[in-house]
């Protein structure tokens, strides 16, 4: 290997670190999501046998994610036992996603590796892996237990199988992303199409079909693996009518809301490096890019050519993908947007290499590229220190379930066994940090039911828990006038000092 080689090694093994580092500095910070909650639940559901084909669970998602956490759980934490804290689950949960979005940096760099481009090209890998090292929205999700880091890195993988001209690889690969989430088949077009662009111009037409077929049969072995879990799971409907049912449908989005939507969507986007800066200097990247596609640089010529179809594709895929999402009810979550990340992070790192690569004189190319660096670190160190102090608003929970496993604490070594515990709005959360405590979980649809079983259980010993972020009135009121009060017991507190969580014992008049 030549010293340029070994240099872009090293430089590469320095941002994996650095992106490392940066997606263990929020670890622990925040308490599960509800979702997260849910899915690790499940996940120790199948590693402890308790139910391991969730036959007793509305599953709505298909499974790999669910059987990854339920490995991750088996090999790295304990299964809980009655009586004992949560220990190392929660962690145990988020390692798949902090394994999955190391991984995507190292694939985005040999991706961009991959694509074609007439210079610059390692440069290009290079930043654009750095970019998502770098990327505030990218290191909040890498600590949570969310369905979308997995399901990204599939999805590179699969892109990189293509452009490498792997299609049997690449259509296994999509068809992983889409058995970790279903959202994996809205980048099925993008790897249909790199795989297509890099097949040799003869073959785009013709001669192609034992590629293509490949393509298929890998794809076509992951779905069968999808299919067979969901049919001998005994629960109904499947996972994927399930997960329309708990969406609560999917259609057009009612036009008076677009404008909303718009502003919404375009904030999530604004998010993925935390500054108007870095989209500025990509719009500025962009014109001078479009400025410069007919000059000559050198003895060769920025023309609309094979290396700028990539361009072309990222951007359009990018576009189409936020259009998807702004006129079809999509709800405006950030971790749909995940997958954005590492494309947008190519597709800036080819502009902003493309406009060194336009200067003629190779002091000058020098110059850009340490002043493009220095930028980039100025931009983008204050969004990477709020995210790694967890202080901006994506990823998983900042703040309001602070206290859950205090809460959860309290309770494993105070409630007495039988005890019932009351809920509305906790179910996941008491599914996962009270897992293994011999309490009777009760769920209330209103007050009335709440107000009702508490009369008929009264000399049970009874529990309920009201959230700071919620308005439990109702409940206390019902039960109030069943002739129950409401005795405070203990206070969960947030990072910042607040309240989080009131528990009460329900004791009768």
């Amino acid at each position: 290997m030549d010293a340029s080689g070994v240099q872009r090694r090293a430089i590469m093994v320095a941002i994996l670190l650095l992106g490392l580092a940066l997606r263990l500095a929020p670890w622990g910070q925040n308490r599960f999501l509800e979702d997260e909650a849910l899915y690790a639940d499940w996940g120790l559901k199948i590693a402890t046998g308790a139910d391991p084909l969730l036959d007793e669970e509305p599953v709505d998602k298909p499974p790999l994610h669910l059987y990854t956490l339920a490995l991750s759980f088996t090999l790295f934490a304990s299964p809980p036992r009655p009586g004992e804290a949560e220990g190392g689950l929660e962690t145990a949960a988020r390692l798949p996603s902090l394994f999955a979005s190391v991984i995507g940096i190292a694939l985005v760099y040999a991706l961009a590796r991959s694509l074609p481009m007439r210079r610059g090209r390692e440069e290009a890998a290079l930043l654009a892996a750095l970019l998502l090292a770098l990327s505030p929205f990218d290191i909040l999700f890498a600590s949570t237990a969310f369905t979308d880091p997995l399901m990204v890195a599939w999805v590179l993988a699969a892109l990189l199988a293509a452009s490498r001209g792997r299609l049997g690889a690449a259509g296994l690969l999509i068809g992983l992303a889409a058995a970790t989430k279903q959202q994996g088949l809205l980048f099925l077009p993008l790897v249909t199409l790199l795989g297509w662009a890099r097949l040799p111009m003869s073959d785009r037409h013709r001669k192609s079909w034992g590629r293509w077929l490949r393509f298929a049969l890998g794809f076509g072995l992951a779905a069968v693996g999808v299919l067979w879990w969901d049919g001998a799971r005994a629960q109904e409907p499947g996972f994927w009518a399930q997960g329309i049912i708990s969406y609560g449908g999917l259609g057009p989005a009612q036009p008076e809301a677009l404008g909303e939507r718009a502003v919404e969507w375009l904030k999530l986007v604004g998010g993925f490096w935390g500054t108007p800066g870095f989209w500025l200097l990509l719009l500025i990247g962009i014109l001078v890019n479009w400025g410069l596609r007919d000059r000559k640089i050198g003895n060769w010529e920025l023309g609309i050519g094979h290396w700028e179809l990539v361009d072309w594709v990222l951007a359009g895929f990018i576009v189409g993908f936020l259009l998807l999402h702004w006129l079809v009810g999509f709800q405006v979550w950030d971790r749909y947007l995940l997958g954005l990340v590492p494309l947008t992070a190519i597709l800036a790192a080819r502009l902003l290499v493309r406009l060194g690569a336009a200067i003629r004189a190779p002091r000058w190319r020098q110059t850009y590229a340490l002043g493009l660096t220095a930028l980039l670190v100025l931009l983008l160190t204050g969004p990477v220190l709020q995210a790694a102090r967890s202080e901006l608003p994506y990823g998983g929970d900042h703040g309001a379930y602070d206290g859950i496993d205090d809460l959860a604490a309290y309770l494993r070594q105070h409630a007495p066994p039988g005890a019932v515990l009351y809920h509305y709005w906790l179910g996941y959360h008491y599914r996962f940090y009270l897992r293994g405590v011999p309490l009777r979980l009760h769920w209330y649809p209103d007050p009335d039911d709440l107000a009702r079983d508490a009369v008929i259980y009264r000399r049970e010993p009874r529990y309920i828990a009201f959230p700071s972020f919620r308005d439990g009135s109702a409940a206390e009121a019902a039960l109030r006038a069943a002739g129950i009060e409401l005795e405070p017991v203990f206070e969960a507190r947030r990072r910042d000092g607040t309240v989080s969580f009131r528990l009460y014992r329900l004791v009768n008049w």
